[in-house]
């Protein structure tokens, strides 16, 4: 089940930035987090971890567009409103592949691929979702993370199997 996602209207933006769609982009976008909602942040965590699995997956699933492996470039924008933060990372996309839902894994500490989305649907507590923007064939991952987790619900968050 794909959680519907809230009118824009009713968020509030904390901030906007463009990155260039690289290695360094992930580095970058928690970075811009962090400098938006600082680390004392109750959901500091959970965003910089959220935005770090996005960032990546942009980078790593965007189709590129020049010999030097830059995919053009993402959109970061995080928003609130009363009760949610909304992560959008919008990226030119991939003709060939699209976010899905995938299921639960048994952990393995030999995996270092693959986990991005299960750790985003653990942390927005299932509430995340992608669109085709219209026009261009960009694509855009959202998740809803809780605004003001309680320090047991991260540390539940942080201990989940992914």
């Amino acid at each position: 089940m794909i959680y519907p996602m809230a009118p824009i209207a009713h968020f509030e933006e904390l901030g906007v930035t463009q990155l260039a769609c690289n290695d360094q982009a992930p580095y970058l976008a928690r970075q811009t987090v962090t400098a938006w909602l600082g680390t004392a942040h109750a959901a500091h965590e959970i965003v910089t971890l959220a935005t770090s699995e996005l960032v990546t997956n942009a980078v790593k699933y965007a189709d590129t567009t020049d010999t030097d492996d830059n995919c053009g470039s993402i959109t970061l924008k995080l928003s609130q409103d009363e009760a949610v933060l909304r992560l959008a990372v919008t990226d030119p996309g991939s003709r060939c592949s699209a976010p899905a839902r995938i299921p639960m894994q048994e952990p393995n500490l030999h995996s270092e691929h693959g986990r991005g989305l299960a750790i985003v649907d653990n942390l927005s507590r299932g509430r995340w979702g992608s669109y085709r923007m219209p026009g261009g064939g960009y694509r855009c991952v959202w998740c809803h993370l809780d605004r003001e987790p309680t320090p047991a619900q991260i540390e539940e968050l942080f201990q989940a199997p992914i």
